[in-house]
């Protein structure tokens, strides 16, 4: 029992400096990496909680050798002089010690009993506050509002939720509240419910539905679980708190995306709700400190973009190097030297030479044998110079080749026993095949063209000029409408972007309504006797807000963004009936293709490959 409690010891210690360690480079990210979105932040935070609890319960870590090598050539050295001079050497005196008593108990036994002892008192107090919550909900009155219900089952499903939360009505909570991640249930508060417009209503019950579909109920319990187990590591809680944060302010996101007006509104629904304890098994709209709320309401004015392959590599980085438990080991010791060779012994006295034969070689080594033996036989005389060829002047770089254009079903996955073909003829290739298909039809083009065939298991080449050509005709309709759509997709692409830069221009018009409006109500919300500066500063903000309302509803933009929109549409229709007319061709191209492949290996033109 006590090695397993000193086992465990040595991983809570080992995993809080690792969590430490990954818990400054996610503060470094969401510090320094501008415009790091709150979804990827809290994402980022999250990751710092399951290190945590994986490290506790990964059985054996990932071992990283990097601290210095035991040096063991003073070892070796000792070992070697106590062998060269063991015949000389007394024998040592070897002195038994009685070995300490045990006392049956360590310093170390005695902190786990303390993590043990806080562990459990972490528990005791989530049971009460589950406790809690089991008590608020049965004091709880069901909603009899038919319409709110319905359109909270609409909200819900569009939200693509399997069912809506339970709605309920408390009179002991002061803002929107989600409690229970197995059976959520939903509370509104009874006071405060018809001091809220239908606005900010659709926008708090909008903030927890949101909280459901990206699952916050079921993935905060690992945030929470890692405190319980590391409540002395401030490390924990601080990413915990960090999480939370990033979690409301994602959701928060999520609510006003799409409808840049929208975030005025919802900055003074956080203000309305104000600060609320954080229900303890649950979620709350209310922000549960000062800070929470002025970091909610910075990040609701952030309106700019950051590419998702970016967060993505970003999260997928601090996963990979981050939440395997690693441990810190010895780089292996190099190998120890050879030892020397044993001392040679007195030589014994010349014998005569019996004739005069080449030397004797040395008892040193084969190499020198092998030389000394080769110096008798007579050697060959020297081959004459050779003459030195110059080099070769360097051939010139091919030519770049063409890019090929593929037409056609590429499969990246290869079934040999699935049927294909891939016909190359130029720069132009038509095919039904995968990569691997496509790859061998290129080894066998000999630059005339060939057709590759794969059926029933076999696969079969065709070189025949006339078939190829046969081929080919059979699909040129399909390529050319294939070619049209091309080009309609470049003057689609064209106007997205035309419509891109009027919507970025349209968002850096919203995030200056933004940063006004915040302006206009902290101003707004100043205690006290206002000054004439503060007067002339509330104005001169108002002033700004009409100004950039206006250019938002700019008739020129709005009717070249509605212009470039009906473009849109109709090429849109343009690339559906191409669409329709292609996939007729493509049709009738694989029922003669068929035909022509069927005919080409009942006459023989298809040659059977690999036997």
């Amino acid at each position: 029992m006590s090695m397993t409690l000193e086992l465990l010891g040595s991983r809570l210690l080992a995993t809080s400096v690792q969590t430490a360690l990954l818990a400054g480079l996610v503060w470094l990210l969401c510090r320094y990496v501008r415009r790091l979105p709150a979804s990827t932040q809290c994402a980022l935070w999250w990751l710092v909680a399951l290190q945590a609890v994986v490290g506790v319960f990964w059985a054996s870590p990932l071992e990283l050798p990097l601290l210095p090598a035991l040096d063991a050539a003073p070892v070796v050295a000792q070992t070697m002089t106590m062998t060269t001079t063991a015949s000389a050497a007394a024998a040592p005196i070897i002195v038994m010690q009685p070995l300490p008593v045990d006392s049956g108990w360590s310093w170390s036994l005695v902190l786990m009993a303390m993590w043990a002892a806080g562990v459990l008192v972490m528990a005791l107090r989530t049971m009460l506050a589950l406790r809690a919550s089991r008590v608020q909900l049965r004091a709880a009155q069901p909603c009899r509002d038919h319409k709110l219900n319905a359109a909270l089952a609409l909200a819900a499903d569009a939200h693509g939720l399997r069912r809506a939360p339970r709605l309920m009505l408390s009179n002991a909570i002061d803002s929107p509240q989600l409690i229970g991640p197995w059976r959520p249930v939903l509370l509104l508060p009874a006071r405060g419910l018809q001091r809220m417009g239908d606005d900010q209503l659709d926008m708090a019950l909008t903030h927890e539905l949101v909280h459901l579909q990206r699952h916050d109920l079921w993935l905060g319990l690992v945030p929470a679980l890692a405190q319980h187990l590391f409540f002395f590591n401030p490390v924990v809680h601080l990413a915990a708190r960090e999480y939370a944060i990033a979690r409301e302010a994602a959701v928060d996101a999520a609510v006003v995306a799409g409808d840049r007006h929208c975030r005025q509104h919802y900055g003074r629904l956080l203000l309305q709700l104000g600060v609320a304890p954080r229900p303890g098994a649950g979620l709350a709209s209310a922000s549960p400190t000062f800070l929470s709320l002025k970091r909610r309401l910075l990040m609701l004015q952030d309106t700019s973009s950051f590419p998702r392959a970016g967060a993505v590599l970003i999260l997928a980085a601090v996963a990979l190097v981050g939440v395997a438990p690693l441990r810190l080991v010895a780089m292996p010791a190099p190998p120890a030297p050879p030892a020397p060779p044993a001392p040679l012994a007195a030589p014994a006295a010349p014998m005569a030479p019996s004739a005069p034969t080449a030397p004797t070689a040395p008892a040193a080594g084969s190499v020198s044998r092998t030389v000394v033996a080769a110096a008798a036989v007579p050697a060959a005389p020297p081959a004459p110079p050779a003459l030195v060829v110059p080099p070769a002047p360097p051939a010139a770089p091919p030519a770049p080749a063409a890019p090929l254009r593929t037409q056609g079903v590429i499969h990246l996955s290869s079934n040999q026993n699935a049927d294909g073909y891939v016909l190359i003829r130029g720069n132009h290739n038509v095919m039904n095949g995968s990569v691997a298909d496509l790859r061998e039809a290129k080894q066998l083009d000999d630059g005339k063209g060939v057709l590759l065939v794969r059926r029933d298991g076999k696969r079969y080449v065709v070189r025949d000029a006339a078939t190829l050509s046969r081929f080919e005709r059979l699909y040129a309709e399909s390529v050319r409408l294939g070619d049209a759509q091309g080009r309609l997709g470049d003057r689609q692409g064209a106007l997205g972007d035309r419509q891109g830069q009027i919507g970025e221009r349209m968002g850096e018009i919203g995030a200056r309504i933004g940063e006004l409006a915040n302006e206009q109500a902290q101003l707004a919300l100043s205690s006290g006797e206002r000054t004439a500066a503060q007067r002339r500063a509330s104005e001169e903000a108002r002033r700004k807000l009409d100004q950039a309302r206006e250019e938002m509803d700019n008739p020129a933009m709005r009717a070249e963004m509605e212009s470039l929109a009906a473009q849109q549409r109709e090429l849109g229709k343009q690339q559906a009936e191409l669409g329709r007319q292609q996939a007729a061709a493509s049709a009738r191209a694989n029922r003669d293709a068929e035909q022509l492949i069927r005919e080409a290996i009942s006459s023989g033109i298809a040659q059977p490959l690999g036997g």
